[in-house]
């Protein structure tokens, strides 16, 4: 949510120059569009070759559900960060949609305000200067109305706990120890009901892993798709 692919930047030089031998592509989706995780998930498929690795962060972990829902057989590996499986509740859904409602009728829009770093940066990283830019140039690039698509189509999510039994593929669940946006019991749950899914706790990194311990995450990464 209110990311592209700067999200990736901090991570992509241990990705693409690698020790391992393999010859990555990375692929970035614009979802600013999408009305709902249906929909992104259909850009998704449309833009990416036959046969791919999926990674969603967040969000984006919504999205990788649902493509896994629409098409299993396009998806080699998933990595799965700092996300949850399971549907909004009835009291999250209407505040998101209240939220999205206030935002609209904000005379300035502001993507992160000090409670929401605090809850999702590592205390360590709470103030770095450079980490702070990059979340708010993206926020500014996408601005009011991108942010109220994505909240109510968050809100209205599917439920995905009952996939996970069903997922063949190699996987791996990633959370950052500091983040207090997504529960540690939902990651670790999520990652049990995935069969011979792995679940690594990322310490020093918040619900931003890949910008928080980027050459963690990357490292992360590259031991999935050996698999």
């Amino acid at each position: 949510m209110l990311a592209d692919e700067r999200l990736w930047e901090k991570s992509l030089p241990f990705i693409t120059n690698n020790q391992t031998g393999l010859r990555l592509r990375p692929h970035f989706i614009d979802m600013a569009e999408g009305e709902s995780i249906g929909h992104i998930a259909d850009q998704v498929l449309r833009q990416m070759p036959g046969r791919f690795a999926l990674v969603g962060m967040s969000m984006g972990g919504y999205v990788a559900f649902e493509i896994m829902r629409r098409s299993p057989g396009r998806i080699s590996h998933m990595m799965l960060v700092n996300t949850r499986a399971c549907a909004e509740s009835a009291v999250s859904r209407r505040k998101r949609g209240l939220m999205a409602r206030m935002i609209k009728q904000q005379p300035v829009f502001r993507g992160f305000n000090g409670p929401l770093l605090d809850g999702a940066l590592h205390p360590d990283n709470r103030h770095q200067t450079s980490l702070l830019s990059v979340l708010e140039e993206m926020a500014a690039s996408l601005g009011r109305d991108v942010f109220c698509r994505q909240q109510i189509a968050v809100a209205n999510r599917a439920d995905y706990f009952a996939d996970l039994a069903h997922i063949t593929i190699p996987c791996h669940v990633m959370w950052g120890q500091g983040d207090a946006i997504i529960p540690p019991k939902l990651q670790l749950a999520m990652a049990q009901k995935i069969p011979h899914a792995t679940f690594q706790e990322i310490p020093g990194a918040g619900h931003y892993v890949p910008l928080e311990a980027p050459e963690i995450f990357a490292n992360g990464l590259m031991s999935l798709l050996a698999r």
